[in-house]
């Protein structure tokens, strides 16, 4: 017992400092879109897939949201498919943001990749990492708690980011596996 509350206060302290060292998005909202592109505009409304390497199970996820990354404070969700490697679907229903982890913004933007921004300003836009805690409530009952990320890598970013999305549920690990995403730094 004493372990694990050893583990959750370390835990805190880092995620606190994280937040804390990430200026540009304090008393800022932190927009989240999975996005599709259609007509070289990028729209909300998009399906990003992750892959499990144990397993080959596959999750295709639909969503959006925002974070306050000084407050703590969390929005949104979207639909989720899980699937066996061969196809079997294990479940599917929907999904909702509970917490904020952290925010590791990159820069970026997409200006000059002749693709049109329909979520937001182009001033707004960011790669970067948004890890986001959720809860997935299966069509059949129950729920499950994960973590899901948020990668963004636009053009300029200051550092290499895997496009997509990433979904830690149980002993599952999603990784990015197709899918586009947008991050915007509201202000």
């Amino acid at each position: 017992m004493r372990r694990v509350l050893l583990f959750a206060v370390v835990y805190l302290a880092a995620v606190t400092s994280s937040a804390l060292a990430q200026p540009r998005a304090l008393g800022h909202d932190v927009r989240w879109d999975l996005v599709q592109i259609a007509q070289g505009v990028v729209l909300p409304g998009g399906t990003d897939a992750g892959r499990d390497a144990g397993t080959g199970d596959t999750i295709l996820l639909t969503g959006s949201g925002d974070a306050e990354p000084a407050e703590g404070n969390t929005a949104g969700g979207g639909t989720f498919v899980h699937r066996h490697a061969n196809g079997t679907e294990v479940a599917h229903g929907v999904y909702v943001v509970t917490g904020f982890l952290s925010w590791d913004p990159a820069g970026g933007t997409l200006e000059g990749t002749g693709l049109t921004d329909g979520v937001g300003r182009i001033e707004e836009e960011s790669s970067g990492i948004l890890t986001l805690v959720v809860r997935l409530f299966p069509s059949g009952g129950g729920h499950a708690d994960a973590v899901l990320g948020v990668n963004c890598n636009l053009p300029g970013a200051t550092e290499s980011i895997t496009e997509g999305i990433t979904l830690a549920v149980g002993n599952l690990r999603f990784v990015q596996n197709g899918g586009a995403t947008l991050l915007h730094v509201q202000k």
